[in-house]
């Protein structure tokens, strides 16, 4: 692991392991890097968690805001065309059929978090959801453990994962969050 920033700007890289404590960011060109955070237990799928017990990285989270859109991911399953079998040099058409969503593939959807809900004001981030992101926290009394229980107008701390597109919003891939109401 890195000691410092400074010595992936140098190097033109960041590492950052599953098992380090506190974050490490850094940029890389346009790209933002985070640590890894890898805990799965007891969230990120649409089952029936309620989210307790489940802890989240030990640091401070990346973004504190108010969810503002919840958008679940549709896989695309007919009328498309497997990804093995597409020509990567053929020519595309916007005729032809989509690729077909990957069998392993393991997104539930995006939230938008806002830290200033006015219009192009703050950090706001766009999270990809993944069966691998912690999900936890209580709203309205009720436990908060799966991306089915995520509203518009819940407040949320959030922890970003691995790299980030520095568009606006960013765009990152979500480790863990923490609904607080």
């Amino acid at each position: 692991m890195l000691d410092e920033v400074g010595d992936a700007r140098d190097s033109g890289t960041l590492i950052a392991g599953a098992d380090a404590e506190k974050s490490v960011v850094g940029d890389v060109g346009d790209v933002v890097v985070f640590e890894q955070y890898d805990s799965t237990v007891g969230s990120g799928s649409d089952g029936t968690s309620d989210g307790t017990g489940v802890e989240v990285p030990d640091r401070e989270p990346d973004l504190v805001g108010t969810i503002t859109v919840v958008t679940p991911f549709v896989p695309i399953t007919e009328d498309c065309v497997p990804a093995d079998e597409d020509d990567p040099d053929g020519t595309t058409s916007n005729e032809d059929p989509p690729i077909c969503t990957p069998a392993d593939n393991d997104v539930l959807g995006t939230i938008l978090v806002e830290g200033d809900v006015r219009p192009e004001q703050g950090r706001k981030i766009s999270y990809t959801v993944t069966t691998g992101t912690t999900i936890t926290g209580t709203a309205d009394g009720a436990g908060i453990g799966a991306f089915a229980d995520f509203v518009e107008g819940q407040l949320a701390e959030t922890w970003a994962t691995g790299p980030c597109a520095e568009s606006y919003p960013e765009q990152c891939t979500l480790a863990a969050i923490r609904v607080t109401g």
